[in-house]
């Protein structure tokens, strides 16, 4: 993953070392982008207690109220003595697949919340997508294309426009036999609905075995 660096003239965050004619700044390397964005996931999706913060019922923090948790309480607080709230808004305004999302002050995870956490997002809603694709390893594909895809312990169940973020978190599941699932998404709006989550990233409650295509080794996908 690149640095994110700011402009000097219009404070937008950028991957480059140049913008609007001038050198930027930088905000963070990638070994802290990576680890921050690592560290927000886990919070804002799966475990704010972690830290001691409890979200509201749409999944808001504030997000200074995040640093200082994340400062004074994390486990691992001592790797953060540097945290920032421009490093937060930083991770949030560049995140490629949008999984953060900021309003007045306050963050949130814009989707991937374990169901535990009964967090209540509203999305619009997807109608002309054809083909989605959900990433996996060959062993749970095999189990899929009996069962279906289900979202086991998150809301919804994952899909994206892009076979190269699919194999992405398919390798997250096996480094050796990732797999991409091709799924109809016209066959999937007959049974459930397709919510838009991010520009990248596309939710539904359950893709029946009979909406699966086939399921690609990522290693014969050209990127």
């Amino acid at each position: 993953m690149e640095p994110i660096y700011r402009c000097r003239v219009c404070g937008a965050f950028t991957e480059d070392n140049m913008h609007c004619g001038s050198p930027t700044f930088l905000v963070l390397d990638p070994e802290r982008r990576v680890r921050l964005s690592k560290l927000l996931s886990y919070i804002l999706r799966h475990d704010p207690e972690s830290v001691g913060l409890e979200l509201d019922s749409e999944g808001w923090v504030e997000v200074e109220a995040l640093v200082e948790a994340i400062r004074t309480r994390w486990r691992y607080k001592e790797l953060y003595s540097w945290l920032q709230p421009l490093h937060v808004i930083a991770v949030t305004a560049t995140d490629p697949k949008g999984r953060f999302e900021l309003r007045n002050g306050a963050i949130r995870a814009r989707y991937g919340h374990s169901r535990r956490l009964r967090i209540t997002i509203s999305y619009p809603e997807e109608k002309t997508l054809k083909i989605l694709y959900h990433g996996t390893s060959m062993n749970c594909a095999e189990r899929i294309l009996k069962e279906g895809i289900k979202p086991m312990n998150r809301h919804f169940v994952h899909l994206t426009t892009s076979v190269d973020e699919a194999c992405i978190v398919g390798s997250r599941h096996s480094k050796l036999n990732p797999v991409a699932i091709v799924v109809d998404a016209e066959c999937v709006r007959k049974y459930g609905k397709i919510f838009r989550a991010s520009p990248k990233v596309f939710l539904t409650k359950f893709v029946e075995p009979k909406c699966i295509v086939e399921v690609v080794k990522c290693s014969k996908i050209s990127s």
